[in-house]
């Protein structure tokens, strides 16, 4: 049987552990009950991903690390990336997961010229309407 398989790229605040979880408790609490085991690997501990084979699917977590860092351990994800989609594995990442996605896939990742941003543009919102 395949797994879920969660990547951690880091672990959230101890304050927010203590009183939420960490990220991979969140994912797993919004999920409905699934046919296959949850796998956790903390990538960012320098975990081995497992083969393609043992997976149905992905989900990479967000991070307090910067994918412009180029960490060796978020580099070596980014080059493991690609063959999901070569083997149609799904695959979802959250905030910095969708970094490395997009960096793995060919795009850029950088700073935003504005500053951060958190939650949503009005600006877009108003452009999209």
């Amino acid at each position: 049987m395949r797994n879920l398989l969660i990547i951690k790229a880091g672990k959230s605040f101890p304050s927010i552990v203590k009183e939420c979880g960490d990220f991979e408790d969140w994912i797993i609490s919004g999920m409905p009950p699934l046919p296959c085991e949850v796998k956790v690997a903390a990538a960012y501990k320098n975990t081995r991903l497992p083969d393609y084979d043992s997976i149905s699917g992905v989900v990479l977590t967000g991070s307090h690390a910067m994918v412009t860092d180029r960490e060796p351990w978020s580099e070596r994800i980014a080059q493991w990336i690609p063959g999901l989609f070569e083997r149609g594995i799904p695959f979802l990442g959250i905030c910095y997961g969708h970094q490395l996605l997009a960096q793995a896939m060919g795009g850029t990742v950088g700073y935003h010229p504005k500053g951060r941003e958190i939650g949503f543009d009005l600006e877009l919102i108003r452009l999209v309407k």
